[in-house]
């Protein structure tokens, strides 16, 4: 299929300027690549860059949507990554995952499952209390204000949080639990998520009917939530 059948394009969920207010608008293409997802279809990704009229910061806001698609400067899909680990939590070596994947019409090498596999690790091992608190002073610092995107992934019963920074699209925190209903789960949001904060926007995965309550449960009232785009 010709790749013009498979592009998609995402604009920022914002298109109004955090500072002034002002109208934001096209600046260029932040990233324009091919991506594969866990369903064996490829597909080129394009991730605008906007910024704002009035402001003379040249800061570019971009898609959380298209960010959380795939780890930066990966052309796997996020949730692939993830179903590496997953499968490495139950022992299992690279041939074998390798033959999932084939199943599945997802072509991965082994050299590429080790890859993903360390990439996975030097998410899941950052230090959440340092990377999140750096965040918010910059944020605060910049824009006066927090603004954070939280993407889940389930595999099986397996839930993993992805936490980033929404204006710089850095990635701050990935945790797994073993369900959706793990306890862990609010008391990590609880480290970083606090009524006392100025948590302004926070733009999570879709309408989940078990994550986004308990992640309202857990910010100040005033938050407001986008919902990503349905891929």
């Amino acid at each position: 299929m010709p790749y013009g059948e498979l592009c998609k394009n995402y604009k920022p969920e914002i298109l109004v300027c955090p500072n002034c207010g002002g109208k934001l608008s096209y600046r260029y293409t932040v990233s324009n690549k091919l991506i594969q997802f866990t369903n064996g279809k490829v597909f080129r990704i394009k991730n605008l860059g906007y910024g704002c009229q009035n402001c003379d910061d040249h800061h570019i806001y971009v898609s959380q949507t298209a960010n959380k698609l795939c780890f930066k400067g990966y052309t796997y899909s996020a949730k692939i990554v993830c179903w590496v680990a997953y499968y490495k939590e139950k022992r299992l070596g690279r041939d074998a995952i390798c033959d999932i994947f084939s199943t599945k019409g997802i072509e991965v090498s082994d050299r590429n499952v080790d890859i993903l596999y360390q990439k996975y690790l030097s998410y899941a091992t950052l230090n959440h209390l340092k990377t999140i608190p750096e965040a918010y002073e910059r944020m605060l610092k910049e824009f006066n204000q927090i603004r954070l995107s939280i993407d889940v992934i389930t595999i099986e019963e397996r839930v993993f949080l992805i936490v980033y920074d929404f204006f710089s699209c850095e990635l701050l925190a990935l945790k797994s639990f073993h369900t959706i209903k793990d306890e862990n789960i609010k008391e990590f949001l609880s480290s970083f998520l606090n009524p006392s904060l100025n948590v302004t926007v926070i733009a999570s995965v879709r309408k989940d009917s078990s994550f986004i309550p308990l992640l309202k449960s857990v910010c100040p009232p005033t938050t407001k939530f986008i919902s990503f785009s349905k891929f």
